[in-house]
């Protein structure tokens, strides 16, 4: 259910990091203080707030393939980093420095918790598909957006109470992007996904625009996960970047390194905001400029760290991996035994 990756959405993954610390930025910036800034920033939360389910309809299109070594592998770089995190800002605490050795239990990074959840079901999640003819996969598409997207997006509350930023969430969107690479991988007209994705975002702008204005604090009511115009939005997105086709090793190399600047990101910025203060600019024009070469900074200095992790301690993965894997085989397998004695013992 793989299909090779070219450059396009390795691209789309790298502008996908770069919304998200783009909203990051805006996030610890007070433009209250300017009218023009507040409407940049609902345009930065309208577009960019696609990120997240971009990267999860990527998931689903391209199908995850359980692979235990290779969750390992991640959950590594993620502790290492995490660690080195909290160590670098200060933080030794006792529970921050345990929470730090476990994020993806801890759900440190929700969506790294909830990715490798993903991860677990998808051996499930996959056979949906291939078990329920096309109209039945609709259905359950119907029900699940109905439930968790459109009544969230008009009826102002959520049954998951979690903005979308949960596992039902992001189980929903991978099974939409394998409903996409099953039943839309052919070419479409860029004109019309170009208007679907301009009425996305002119909608959720012009909304929470106007909730801003009228209720005088900013209102990202349309923009959350949830909403079914950032759903929308970001298959318009995805369904375009598969219209590109072009090969960068470069553009594919910084790809690799996207997860760990999710992870880096709160780290690098605990540095950076010693030297750099928005405060005295938060109503300057040209605001948005400066939180983009923040966010570049960001990236470049969190994938320069990861490639220098790489370099060094990354090459003792391979070994640690194989380890890990055995303890938990046996720690599992020791477990299974526990259980099917118990059952025997008490149900027969």
């Amino acid at each position: 259910m793989s299909k090779d990756r070219s450059s396009n959405f390795e691209l789309l993954r790298l502008l996908c990091i770069f919304g998200i610390l783009m909203m990051h930025t805006f996030g610890g910036i007070d433009t209250s203080v300017s009218f023009f800034n507040t409407e940049i920033h609902v345009l930065v939360n309208s577009v960019f707030n696609m990120g997240v389910t971009c990267f999860i309809l990527l998931s689903g299109y391209f199908g995850i393939r359980f692979d235990f070594k290779k969750l390992i592998r991640l959950d590594l770089m993620i502790i290492f980093f995490t660690i080195f995190g909290t160590i670098a800002v200060g933080n030794l605490g006792i529970k921050a420095l345990i929470k730090s050795c476990i994020p993806v239990i801890s759900r440190y990074y929700w969506f790294i918790s909830c990715y490798f959840f993903l991860c677990f079901l998808t051996p499930f999640l996959n056979q949906i598909p291939e078990k329920l003819s096309k109209e039945n996969f609709e259905k359950l598409l119907a029900v699940l957006l109905l439930l968790f997207s459109v009544i969230p997006t008009f009826g102002f509350f959520e049954i998951m109470q979690d903005g979308g930023k949960g596992l039902v969430h992001m189980v929903m969107i991978y099974l939409l992007g394998r409903y996409l690479a099953l039943y839309h991988n052919r070419s479409h007209n860029t004109g019309r996904l170009f208007l679907g994705l301009f009425l996305s975002i002119g909608f959720i702008f012009l909304a929470d625009s106007s909730l801003t204005f009228v209720r005088g604090k900013l209102y990202t009511t349309f923009c959350r996960d949830c909403s079914i115009f950032i759903i929308f939005g970001s298959v318009m997105v995805l369904l375009l970047f598969r219209e590109l086709n072009f090969h960068s090793r470069f553009i594919n190399r910084a790809a690799g390194n996207v997860l760990a600047v999710y992870v880096l990101d709160g780290t690098v910025q605990t540095f950076l905001l010693k030297w750099i203060d928005f405060k005295p600019y938060a109503g300057s024009w040209f605001l948005v400029f400066l939180a983009i070469g923040y966010a570049l900074a960001i990236m470049i200095i969190a994938c320069l760290l990861n490639e220098v992790r790489k370099a060094t301690i990354g090459r003792l993965e391979p070994w640690l991996v194989n380890v890990v894997n055995a303890v938990v085989m046996w720690g599992v397998n020791a477990v299974r035994g526990v259980v099917r004695r118990l059952l025997t013992y008490f149900i027969g």
